[in-house]
């Protein structure tokens, strides 16, 4: 038997690499309402306006204009950071900045 100690491994290196956000459609949609439906190994966000009554037809509508798809551990972070958002909200609102009062004149000393 020998008494040798293995080599120590190396630890990896981080590597730094610049990240570009690519912005392809940038139109904004309103949405109201959030429907939440989930699959095997993803969770489906659908995305409405609201519900539309279709007089027509006799029925109520709920026209779902963007889904997104995420993985579990993406909706945490989402969720983590939406409760952050909130927060930060909320203490803007609650909170505002005092409107400065107008300072108060000096009354001239009656004894002078």
């Amino acid at each position: 038997m020998s008494n040798e100690q293995p080599a120590p491994v190396p630890a990896p290196q981080q590597q730094s690499i610049p990240l570009q956000i690519k912005y392809e459609d940038m139109t904004a949609r309103y949405a109201n309402h959030v429907l939440l439906n989930t699959g095997q190994e993803e969770l489906y966000l659908d995305f409405t306006s609201g519900i539309v009554i279709d007089r027509a037809a006799g029925v109520s509508v709920m026209p779902i204009h963007t889904r997104i798809a995420m993985t579990p551990s993406g909706v945490v972070r989402l969720w983590q950071l939406l409760g952050q958002a909130v927060q930060n909200f909320q203490v803007v609102q609650t909170n505002p900045q005092q409107v400065p009062q107008a300072p108060t004149p000096v009354e001239p000393n009656a004894e002078s």
